[in-house]
């Protein structure tokens, strides 16, 4: 990890400031919450891609959405991962997506549900780390949506997708489980949820 790697990650930290500013921007949002660390992974490389492109193509952040399930937003939908836990559908970024297309598009693999985006409820930074001890500052988006279309389903195992969901629920505030992340914004969701009309985006 020389002068090359130091460079590369200073570009990275500038797209992901970049990115978070803009997004905070376009949602009139200001919530941004403390850094996280998180990594290494297994199956990602031991060390990061040489050039920052090459590097934020592999993993460029991470994006999830809190689902309203029904018009009335009284039920949300949940995934249960293999890390052994119910959360929101989410993953990381991959080939030049945004935050926002990440986040409808890991609601659609792992739930079968097509999901618009309503709300953003906060943005941080992740220091990302890989196995040679590099890491990475990483833009993380937490949205709130609603189906639109879909069906639930739960995600196929795959060799070429090791984080694949491992079921589905639905639940209403009487019913919501033990979650790993953002129980507390559900609740608060749930119980107040936010206006919505059909055909709002």
């Amino acid at each position: 990890m020389g002068d090359d790697w130091a460079a590369t990650r200073r570009e990275i930290e500038s797209y992901t400031e970049t990115t978070l500013d803009r997004l905070e921007s376009e949602w009139s949002v200001e919530s941004r919450r403390p850094t996280l660390e998180l990594g290494p992974r297994g199956h990602d490389p031991d060390a990061p891609p040489a050039s920052a492109s090459e590097c934020l193509d592999h993993i460029g952040g991470i994006a999830s959405v809190i689902v309203f399930y029904t018009d009335e937003h009284r039920e949300t939908v949940l995934v249960y991962n293999r890390a052994g836990g119910w959360e929101p559908p989410g993953g990381v970024v991959e080939n030049g997506q945004s935050l926002a297309e990440t986040a409808r598009t890991e609601a659609r693999e792992e739930t079968g549900l097509t999901v618009s985006l309503t709300d953003l409820l906060y943005t941080r930074t992740v220091e990302f780390a890989f196995a040679d001890g590099s890491t990475v500052p990483l833009p993380v988006a937490q949205f709130v949506g609603h189906r639109t279309d879909g069906t639930l389903r739960i995600e196929r195992e795959g060799r070429t997708h090791p984080g694949c969901t491992r079921a589905t629920g639905l639940f209403d505030i009487e019913t919501l489980p033990e979650v790993r992340r953002e129980r507390a914004a559900i609740a608060d969701l749930l119980n107040d949820p936010p206006a919505w009309e059909p055909g709002d985006e």
